[in-house]
């Protein structure tokens, strides 16, 4: 990485995505939303968003707290 040339072909190597869900934990004292984020890691590359959301709404099932959101983090190292 020292070296300061343009980089002409870029090799992309997928690595394992998270999933992240963000919970409403009700309200503060200043009326502000509680919020709280639980992340799932070591999720296959390759998976595809419709079924990581369908992971987390069976998960959502099993929570106290209803979800805000729900992310799919990705994680791609580039070498030249």
């Amino acid at each position: 990485m020292g070296d300061l040339r343009e980089a002409t072909d870029v090799v992309e190597i997928k690595n394992p995505s998270t999933l992240k869900m963000k919970f409403n934990y009700g309200m503060s004292e200043n009326g502000k939303i509680i919020t709280k984020t639980r992340s799932y890691s070591h999720l296959k590359p390759t998976a595809k968003g419709v079924d990581v959301f369908n992971v987390a709404q069976a998960l959502e099932s099993l929570q106290q707290h209803s979800v805000i959101e729900v992310i799919k983090q990705d994680n791609t190292s580039l070498n030249s």
